[in-house]
């Protein structure tokens, strides 16, 4: 609904209201599940680097599967750099990734 007035303090209220409803809906929602996203990306990215991590000591004869670790880690760590900027996640995809 729209409200069209010359008095200033309508307005002024409208402003307010609008203000508080955006702040409570962005710290109640928005922000709170922001967190929560990034927390599970860094949570992600740790268990990836131990399980590289793992990995190379098992296959710590084999250069192939040594080669395809590491590969994996400097795709890992290009990825935790990155954060959440797409560009930057496309462009370790094509330098590391398959």
């Amino acid at each position: 609904m729209v409200i069209v007035t010359n008095n200033w303090r309508l307005w002024a209220l409208g402003l307010v209201s609008s203000l508080v409803i955006f702040l409570i809906v962005f710290f109640a929602v928005i922000k709170p599940a922001e967190n929560t996203a990034n927390n599970a990306l860094k949570q992600g990215l740790q268990q990836t680097q131990q399980a590289i991590k793992q990995s190379k000591k098992a296959f710590a004869g084999n250069s192939a599967a040594q080669k395809t670790l590491s590969n994996a880690q400097k795709l890992t760590a290009c990825v935790a750099a990155a954060g959440t900027d797409p560009s930057k996640l496309t462009a370790c995809q094509s330098k590391f990734g398959h």
